[in-house]
């Protein structure tokens, strides 16, 4: 993708460099557009564009919060997860062997990304209307250690014992923003065609730019799935619950009641995109900030950081 930069470039340094003989070879008949270097003006053009997101990391912040969303804990809610190495590995009944039951990753994904980009000569800029599917999966502890429990030596013996909401959402996501053009080339000619017989046309415009953009975003929750349960952190080989495990299940795959039904983010990115003839590509680094809470009750904020990826045509 780097050889369409080079292209676009060499190409609209040949114009200036040949402007001596622009008449005997048609220079201006044959480049109709060219902007290039810092803050190059886009040629206008429509783009349609199909993509994915690959979430790096979600970040999860909440610090002694309670809702009413949820069954009634001896603490408060956190998302600082207390669970040493293993201890959240839940045991089948009566054994230290792990169940089978794990619970999904957590983070954030967009598998689905579709995009309608304008192109807009006058300012300079791209405006983009996304629509995407959305799925987020986190995670909220509560540590208890008031509880005790009679060891074979006859003492009571303090043990750990962990809240934790597993909250599985989906979402239908619309994001509007503007995209500036920073470094790279625009250039527009003549179609050049492969096949004169049948009019097969080769390249009618070539694009090379990094830019930086922002937006803003909106997604519907469609989709709440809320489990809770609580669970024996360090003492599975001595207790157990009723039923033989180390877990309780308070709460399983439940609509979160306090849930927030509609999030809002504000998003920058910076990213290339290139374009060869009506094929269209970009790459992005993305960083969404959350301005509303995950929980109506409470301040549950969600911050995400990944790369977006998309493919696509313009005409």
């Amino acid at each position: 993708m780097r050889a369409i930069a080079v292209l676009a470039i060499t190409l609209s340094a040949s114009v200036s460099c040949a402007t001596a003989a622009e008449d005997s070879l048609g220079w201006n008949d044959f480049f109709q557009y060219i902007s290039t270097g810092w803050f190059p003006r886009p040629y206008a053009a429509i783009g349609y564009f199909v993509g994915s997101t690959l979430n790096f990391y979600q970040h999860s912040s909440a610090t002694s919060i309670t809702t009413s969303g949820t069954r009634p804990i001896a603490g408060r809610w956190s998302a600082n997860n207390p669970f040493r190495s293993r201890e959240d590995d839940i045991k089948k009944p009566w054994s230290l062997d792990d169940a089978d039951d794990d619970f999904p990753s957590l983070g954030y994904s967009a598998p689905i990304n579709l995009r309608l980009e304008w192109m807009l000569p006058p300012l300079h800029c791209i405006a983009r209307l996304d629509v995407a599917y959305e799925l987020s999966r986190e995670r909220l502890y509560s540590l208890d250690t008031s509880r005790k429990y009679l060891a074979l030596s006859g003492q009571p013996t303090p043990f750990r014992e962990v809240s934790v909401l597993f909250n599985n959402e989906h979402f239908l996501g619309a994001r509007l923003g503007v995209a500036v053009p920073i470094y790279g080339a625009f250039v527009m000619s003549e179609p050049l065609r492969l096949d004169t017989v049948r009019g097969v046309n080769v390249i009618d415009r070539i694009s090379s730019f990094y830019y930086a953009a922002a937006s803003i975003h909106a997604a519907a929750l469609v989709l709440s799935e809320a489990t809770q349960y609580v669970q024996i952190a360090d003492a599975k080989d001595a207790i157990r619950y009723g039923n033989g495990q180390d877990t309780v299940t308070l709460m399983n795959k439940a609509r979160l009641s306090t849930a927030t039904p509609l999030r809002w983010h504000a998003e920058i990115a910076a990213g290339w995109q290139a374009s060869f003839g009506s094929f269209a590509f970009s790459v992005e680094a993305y960083a969404e900030l959350p301005l509303t809470s995950v929980l109506r009750d409470a301040r549950w904020m969600l911050y995400r950081y990944g790369i977006r990826t998309m493919i696509g045509r313009q005409q």
